[in-house]
């Protein structure tokens, strides 16, 4: 009885551990942008935004069918190009990918955005740029 109680409590402060650690890696300065995607088109982007430290990105997916979701990085008044793998977020979760966006010295950030499936639905959502 003992052993499964301590199990339990060492389970409990995993998982509380794990949501303060996320929680403390978004630091209230970041900026978050939403989004919408209306699910008839095969694909969009979102409004380019700063890219000024991080090499990861945090997408919210909050409602609608999943996406398919690819961060693309570029200078001010560049071309863009695909700076991750291409990652599928499922609506109520969210996710964090990473990116070389700075690696490759660029400043501005986007998501492109593919739907996995159509319909007359909107897929909203949001995301943080640089979340530290």
């Amino acid at each position: 009885m003992k052993i499964k109680i301590v199990a339990a409590l060492f389970s409990i402060s995993i998982a509380l551990s794990g949501i303060a650690g996320f929680a403390s890696s978004v630091q209230a300065d970041s900026h978050e942008y939403s989004f919408s995607f209306y699910n008839t088109q095969g694909s969009d982007h979102t409004d380019p935004h700063s890219k000024d430290t991080s090499k990861k990105v945090y997408v919210h997916a909050k409602s609608g069918p999943a996406l398919k979701y690819t961060v693309e990085g570029a200078v001010s008044g560049g071309s863009w190009h695909t700076r991750s793998s291409q990652v599928t977020i499922y609506s109520g979760h969210t996710a964090r990918i990473e990116n070389s966006v700075r690696s490759h010295s660029e400043t501005r950030a986007r998501l492109e955005l593919v739907r996995t499936t159509a319909g007359y639905v909107f897929s909203k959502g949001s995301w943080i740029p640089d979340p530290e």
